[in-house]
């Protein structure tokens, strides 16, 4: 694949010699205008509203909750989720999430910025790699893709472990690959790689540091140079990564002595390897989950992967051979485990960020017949597949998202319409070999979708998501220092809006016997579930209602 710009040496001249130093005119005529629009970007897709929507039930509550009680309690430490040790996710974000609360109070804002930050690191690191690899095109062109898919955008918005864990394995990655290509500040990028390797392991666990020793062992074994590990200074290094990563752990395993055994063996080695994996899901898992988290570029990375597979990998390019192994070994890493989840693939993100890249710098400066022919072919099915959609949504509308979920369908119709509109300028761009204004088009067609759907179709979502009306309500009619009560599911956004604790009713029977108590009582059920009891003859009494949601009780509204 090609990979350089006229303007730079190519990628082997680079093993011979540095990029020479960037000139004052050329950093603001090239670079510093890159950084602006990767920035401006960022800055409207993960921060623009990012505290307009309440904390949604689910991880996010969950880990703000979690956050907020280190905070109250004093306790760094030992997480805790409703009273209780909470041992499933190691501690970074929410000593992030802790100090963004110090600084910014307890709000909904407070709880994601670390995420938002987090992906904006994410995208200038791959803008770093991708400039050390191609020039600066290709950095541009690789954090853009990296900055508008979708999920990637959901996720730098969201309280969520895996950004933190994406940001860093991206961050040692690239220190790698710069230290192994170059002489020039080897020991302060390996400085780098140890200490973002640390912060990873702080992130997520062992995955931390097993992702990118298996992409650095499997890119020097290909390329003959595991000699290199003689030059990475392990002794020190391994040092540097104890002193990051260790304290934390030596400390919780000291003031609980169950932790150790509950957090690497069963929620990590048992989840890999157990088919009675929490999550469970079958090897082909994540074909679909990428294809569509990673619109609107996910339909150019099949032809991206066959591009760069063209010469074989003794043959590639040493950047297009690491970040082909990078994707390729986090992709086959997490579908081989037994625990599946959408979002555990969030590392390879970036990867594929600067495979299609590749692609489209190849598209820009050597648009060849071939090329052109397979970009099109690649793109037709998604145009293909929003047609098909805008026409089933009008003979049949997903009314179960309106009533399940508070989708407004008539704001959903007028996305879908954007999108399908959006793609045929696309298509016309791209049939008139206009590709940067093809790459532009797609890029501004998913940052405006994404903000209509914060604007116009998230706020009637909210209730159905979130549980801070309801919370806050019920906060108001109970008692001081009684619990909150639930029937079937926690929902943990009212942990975080109320600071109280929370009991779970699992069966009707206890429900039924809760509600018999002598004194008023209150308890937050679905809206399905009632409906349920209502047909065993049960009929408590409804105080409110938010989305799907309402707060019952035994006694009528006062």
């Amino acid at each position: 694949m090609h990979e350089t710009l006229t303007t730079i040496p190519t990628e082997d001249t680079e093993q011979r010699a540095p990029l020479p130093p960037l000139g004052r005119e050329r950093v603001w005529r090239t670079e510093i205008p890159h950084l602006v629009i990767l920035t401006f970007l960022c800055l409207t897709l993960f921060f623009f509203n990012l505290g307009s929507r309440p904390l949604w039930d689910i991880d996010e509550g969950m880990h703000a909750a979690t956050s907020k009680d280190m905070v109250l309690t004093g306790d760094w430490i030992t997480p805790k989720l409703n009273g209780e040790n909470f041992y499933d996710k190691p501690i970074l974000y929410n000593w992030l999430a802790a100090v963004s609360f110090l600084v910014f109070g307890f709000t909904a804002f407070a709880a994601r910025l670390p995420a938002a930050l987090l992906g904006l690191g994410s995208v200038m690191v791959t803008y770093l790699l991708g400039r050390r690899i191609g020039g600066p095109t290709l950095g541009l062109l690789s954090g853009v893709a990296l900055a508008t898919n979708i999920e990637f955008i959901i996720l730098s918005r969201n309280v969520i472990h895996d950004i933190s864990l994406a940001f860093f394995v991206t961050l040692a990655l690239v220190s790698f690959y710069r230290a192994f290509a170059s002489e020039k500040q080897r020991t302060a990028l390996l400085l780098l790689f140890y200490v973002s390797c640390g912060f990873a392991v702080l992130a997520k666990g062992p995955l931390g540091l097993l992702l990118p020793a298996l992409v650095i062992g499997l890119f020097l074994i290909i390329k003959r140079r595991l000699a290199f590990i003689r030059e990475m200074k392990m002794g020190w290094g391994v040092l540097v990564f104890l002193a990051v990563a260790a304290p934390w752990y030596v400390l919780i395993s000291l003031k609980n002595s169950d932790y150790g055994y509950y957090f690497f063996i069963e929620q990590n080695l048992m989840r890999f390897l157990s088919p009675e994996a929490h999550h469970s899901q079958p090897f082909y898992y994540y074909f679909p989950v990428l294809l569509g988290g990673f619109l609107p570029w996910s339909w150019a990375l099949p032809l991206a992967l066959v591009r760069s597979f063209r010469k074989g990998l003794r043959n590639m390019p040493e950047g297009t051979l690491f970040v082909t192994l990078w994707f390729a070994v986090v992709f086959v890493f997490f579908s081989t485990a037994s625990s599946k989840l959408s979002t555990y693939i969030l590392p390879l993100f970036p990867a594929a960020s600067l495979l299609v890249g590749m692609l489209w710098q190849e598209l820009l400066e050597t648009p060849t017949p071939a090329l052109h022919r397979g970009v099109l072919l690649s793109f037709l099915p998604l145009v293909g597949i929003l047609l098909g959609a805008v026409f089933y949504f009008q003979i049949h509308p997903f009314g179960e998202l309106q009533s399940g979920f508070g989708v407004d369908l008539d704001r959903l119709n007028a996305l879908l319409l954007l999108l399908l509109g959006g793609a045929g300028a696309a298509l016309f761009l791209l049939f008139t070999r206009s590709y940067r204004a093809f790459f532009g088009t797609s890029a501004g067609l998913m940052a405006l979708a994404f903000l209509f759907i914060v604007v116009a179709i998230l706020p009637s979502v909210n209730p159905y998501r979130s549980t801070r009306g309801l919370a806050q309500e019920l906060d108001r009619l109970v008692p001081p220092g009684e619990k909150l009560v639930f029937f079937e599911k926690l929902k943990d956004s009212a942990l975080f809006y109320t600071d109280r604790k929370a009991l779970v009713l699992d069966t009707p029977q206890q429900l039924m016997d809760y509600l018999a108590s002598p004194k008023r009582v209150f308890c937050i059920i679905e809206k399905e579930s009632l409906d349920e009891l209502e047909k065993l003859g049960q009929m408590p009494y409804v105080i409110d209602q938010e989305g799907d949601k309402l707060i019952i009780s035994n006694r009528k509204p006062t």
